[in-house]
């Protein structure tokens, strides 16, 4: 491995996903040529990667270099300033991949100050990776993904409502793995009543994903498998001040108005970093028209359903001109055997 910052990016794409409002953030240290401490920010509240990386090191940081995804710290939050212990620790030479322009103050200055050379090498790579995340601290609103299955001709379900099942296993393995993802999942009350889904993460070591339900009116009999399960807390956000919750693990949350920028304020205000979208066409066209979301996630079935337009997934009120329609770039395309996944970034 000669590619010291290359492998602090590797190490930050492996936790992307479970730091919460935090960076992913991967951190190397290298003496004479070899790697004597690594580290990964695993948690939101935990040691920052520099500091595991340090601690792994240990005496062999003094005079050492350290590769980190993202220019590292230099305020108090819930862990010291990681520009602090690099310093602490010895460390004479630091090289970093992105920088942290969610701050005001960052490490570069403070490090340079106290005689270490600190290096920016720009990195597309890691730019990508922290993208979404500046956004979101700049917002003050979690990240957001949408994802949408459906057919050929943009259908998530046949006049009829049958919905089961458009994609194949690999897909639904692959949302599986995209919940584990994401602090929060977000879908509609419609889905909840069409599917009766438990908006779960069924694979090894899996992080379930805390359940939100969007019911403007509020009309919920609390029937489905999503509400009978006092180990998996549910949250229904609604406009209906009447309705109240049969069960100690479901929380109602009351809004004047159910609009995508209130339900993000309310995420972001519980810690949620992270959110999916994974909903009908009501839900998922109002986040993706909304400037607030972040990825777009499409997986395609090679089938045509035809019908109407009724469970068409992007519908709208209005019908905008071209130039003023919502725009993405397309990141990655994946085939999953004979089904397509697009992902998708909001221009």
């Amino acid at each position: 491995m000669t590619n010291y910052l290359e492998y602090a990016i590797s190490l930050a794409e492996m936790v992307d996903g479970q730091t919460g409002q935090n960076p992913p953030v991967g951190a190397v240290v290298v003496k004479d040529g070899n790697i004597v401490g690594i580290g990964s920010h695993l948690k939101q509240g935990e040691a920052h990667a520099e500091v595991q990386a340090i601690h792994m090191a240990s005496e062999r940081c003094k005079g050492a270099t350290i590769y980190v995804s993202l220019e590292p710290c230099s305020h108090y939050g819930s862990t010291p300033p990681c520009a602090l212990k690099i310093i602490e620790a010895g460390i004479t030479k630091v090289v970093y991949a992105t920088k942290d322009v969610s701050l005001e103050k960052t490490g570069h200055d403070v490090l340079e100050d106290h005689g270490i050379d600190v290096t920016y090498r720009p990195s597309d790579r890691a730019h990508r990776l922290y993208d979404s995340f500046f956004k979101s601290k700049s917002q003050q609103k979690p990240i957001v993904t949408v994802k949408v299955s459906c057919s050929l001709d943009g259908k998530q379900a046949n006049d009829h409502g049958e919905s089961k099942w458009i994609t194949n296993k690999k897909v639904k393995q692959d949302v599986f793995r995209l919940r584990h993802e994401h602090d929060a999942i977000l879908t509609g009350h419609q889905t909840v009543l069409a599917d009766d889904p438990t908006l779960t993460t069924r694979i090894e070591e899996g992080k379930n994903p805390k359940r939100f339900i969007l019911s403007r009116k509020g009309d919920i009999q609390f029937d489905q498998q999503i509400y009978q399960d006092p180990t998996h807390p549910v949250t229904i956000i609604t406009e209906n001040e009447n309705l109240k919750s049969p069960y100690e693990h479901i929380e109602i949350i009351y809004l004047p108005k159910c609009e995508v920028e209130q339900i993000l304020n309310v995420l972001f205000e519980r810690g949620i970093g992270r959110v999916l979208v994974e909903a009908g066409p009501n839900v998922s066209s109002q986040f993706l028209t909304s400037s607030f979301t972040n990825q777009f996630i499409l997986y395609y079935a090679p089938k045509l359903i035809g019908g109407t337009g009724q469970y068409q997934f992007y519908q709208t009120d209005n019908v905008n001109p071209l130039d003023q329609t919502p725009q993405f770039q397309i990141m990655n395309t994946q085939m999953l055997d004979d089904n397509v996944k697009l992902t998708l970034k909001r221009k």
